[in-house]
């Protein structure tokens, strides 16, 4: 077989090759969509493996984030009873025996 190295170029037109890859797409969206959607949601399944169950904290990180989140709980006195009077207070409310008023439309 003998290839001619001189007709070789003359089949590539670069001015045709969008037109061209730009048909291919068209007839192939499905497919093309299809592999883009597999190629995410194995990317998205990767990440979700790698953040479940391969974590990389070791023993000293783990203690120290614990002690930032034992630090930063702390208990409110003053709020925590603000909160408690408010409740009361409301309850009381709940509690007083409504009035009734006089009927404006006497429907009666």
């Amino acid at each position: 077989m003998k290839i001619d190295l001189k007709n070789l170029q003359g089949g590539i037109n670069l001015n045709d090759l969008p037109k061209k890859l730009g048909k291919f797409v068209i007839r192939r969206e499905m497919y093309i969509l299809l592999a883009i959607l597999v190629l995410i949601i194995g990317y998205c399944g990767y990440l979700w493996y790698g953040y479940v169950y391969k974590y990389q904290w070791d023993d000293m990180r783990k203690q120290d984030y614990m002690n930032t989140k034992k630090a930063s709980a702390t208990f409110d006195k003053k709020k925590f009873d603000r909160v408690l009077n408010d409740i009361t207070i409301r309850k009381d409310e709940y509690q007083k025996a409504v009035e009734t008023k006089n009927d404006i439309f006497k429907l009666k």
